[in-house]
């Protein structure tokens, strides 16, 4: 459960605002919203999503959480821009590099005549 009965009070006196001022914002009693600050209940989905709004701020900020990176991988550019074309491919083409790049590593072949200004001069010439 998420525990923010603190962070509703301290935005509440921030925002210079009354528990009745809160509560009528969100269409609930004041002793509603009194229990959500005392943590004697806790708010749902939709009023902290309503609560966030009043405050003008994220859920995140809001419940303190914080996102942590998926397993540590980040992409380079490079690699950004290489998905955004492999995603534009159908899906019989994508398979295809995928086994063509799955050799190379093998093999590790480089073969400099396949360099980008080569191939993209390449490609041009071909429109």
């Amino acid at each position: 459960m998420i525990r923010i009965e603190n962070k509703l009070q301290n935005l509440r006196e921030l925002h210079d605002m009354k528990q009745q001022d809160v509560a009528k914002a969100l269409g609930v009693s004041r002793s509603t919203y009194a229990n959500y600050e005392s943590g004697r209940r806790a708010p749902d989905i939709d009023t902290l999503m309503r609560l966030a709004d009043i405050y003008g701020i994220t859920l995140d900020e809001l419940t303190g959480h914080q996102v942590k990176p998926a397993n540590g991988i980040k992409l380079t550019n490079q690699a950004m821009r290489l998905l955004k074309s492999f995603n534009q491919l159908p899906a019989p083409a994508q398979e295809w590099y995928i086994s063509h790049m799955a050799f190379d590593v093998k093999a590790v072949k480089y073969s400099p005549e396949l360099q980008p200004a080569v191939v993209a001069e390449k490609l041009n010439a071909k429109k």
